[in-house]
């Protein structure tokens, strides 16, 4: 029987360190030392930070995939563009935590680090990147939607505490809220 990989062990720590210490304080050193593992057997893995980095995110982007499906109830293919918006809003902001809004924002001028991202947003958002100037009304209140969901994390990260889930609901309530079809952009 195959031994497992030590990866999913190694991210684990290296999530933890952003976490506790934040995205400048990610280095081998501090990714083995959190693992308890030697910083030879961190570079078997992961020879330089720019590898861990991109292990990183196809883990995060990877999780955000599942939370989409297991929010939305399936895969984005069978569902609509409202109901794979509700989908996000719900994993944005039931599972969102205080590292991947610094490491998504690391990974903004790395194509390497961003490309497991841009694939999972363009699955379940391929109309996406029309002018909003010319979205329909539906397409442009999913749009916004995404986008409060987006700002959530922003928020979150400027408050001296979490928010309590009773927060939460209520915030993702009044999101989903702007998707109903009788309501108006505006």
């Amino acid at each position: 029987m195959a031994r497992p990989s030590a990866r999913p062990k190694l991210i684990e720590a290296a999530l933890r360190v952003v976490a506790e210490r934040g995205v400048t304080a990610l280095t081998l050193d501090a990714v083995a030392e959190e693992a308890g593992v030697t910083k030879r057997g961190l570079i078997y893995h992961f020879p330089n930070k720019h590898a861990l980095m991109v292990g990183i995110h196809e883990e995060l982007a990877a999780r955000v995939e599942r939370d989409l499906v297991a929010a939305t109830g399936g895969d984005p293919e069978g569902a609509s563009l409202v109901d794979r918006t509700r989908g996000y809003v719900r994993a944005s902001l039931e599972s969102m935590t205080n590292v991947e809004l610094p490491l998504i924002m690391e990974a903004a001028n790395e194509p390497e680090w961003m490309a497991p991202w841009v694939r999972v947003y363009r699955r379940w958002f391929p109309e996406d990147g029309q002018p909003v100037e010319d979205l329909d009304d539906r397409s442009l209140r999913c749009l916004v939607a995404r986008m409060a969901a987006d700002g959530t994390w922003g928020y979150e990260s400027i408050l001296p505490s979490p928010m309590s889930p009773e927060a939460r609901e209520r915030l993702t309530a009044a999101i989903l809220a702007g998707l109903d079809e009788d309501q108006q952009p505006g």
